[in-house]
């Protein structure tokens, strides 16, 4: 059996971009140390990470107080093994800086949604490598079951339909599953 050698998060982000015969940048994410290509998202995907980042900003700018920000697709250095990109992002303002290639550390909370490549190994280590790194919660969203994993350090819950997302980073944050996928 042929071993994987593992890259570091420092030799990844030094490594050239790639791109396609069109030009455009291939997309990829340092997993566990595995360099994990992805393709570019469908429609649909793109359609529901931005209703879930509108949904958010339309809490955030109705509390001004919630020092949070709500991000789409931030590099983010989780380890020294893990470069992810969420879908979305909510961080704290306080740990916002304009230095850097990547946002160091784990989003508050981490939204990635699935899409037909992702593999149940890599979503673990995800959720994993988030929570480890210091997200209180990750939101892994199914648009196929149009649900929502909320993972935590403690717990794993799942949400479905009318059913309402709460997160306690998130004060008075109410919203059902299902608006998620009004994508019209």
């Amino acid at each position: 059996m042929a071993t994987t050698t593992l890259v570091t998060s420092e030799q990844y982000l030094a490594m050239p971009d790639e791109f396609d015969p069109s030009g455009n940048r291939i997309k990829d994410e340092l997993i566990g140390g595995e360099i994990v290509r992805m393709p570019p998202p469908s429609r649909i995907h793109d359609l529901i990470k931005n209703k879930i980042n509108e949904i958010l900003i339309f809490y955030l700018h109705a509390r001004p107080g919630v020092e949070l920000q709500s991000l789409v697709e931030i590099g983010t250095g989780i380890s020294k093994l893990d470069v992810f990109v969420p879908d979305v992002s909510v961080i704290r303002r306080d740990r916002l800086s304009r230095e850097g290639r990547l946002f160091q550390g784990a989003p508050d909370i981490a939204i990635e949604i699935v899409s037909p490549h992702d593999t149940a190994k890599h979503l673990k280590r995800k959720v994993d490598a988030y929570l480890q790194g210091g997200s209180k919660s990750v939101w892994v969203v199914y648009p196929d079951a149009k649900s929502v994993e909320v993972h935590s350090s403690d717990s794993m819950r799942e949400f479905k339909g009318n059913q309402t997302i709460e997160d306690p980073l998130l004060p008075g944050f109410s919203a059902p599953v299902a608006s998620f996928f009004e994508l019209s």
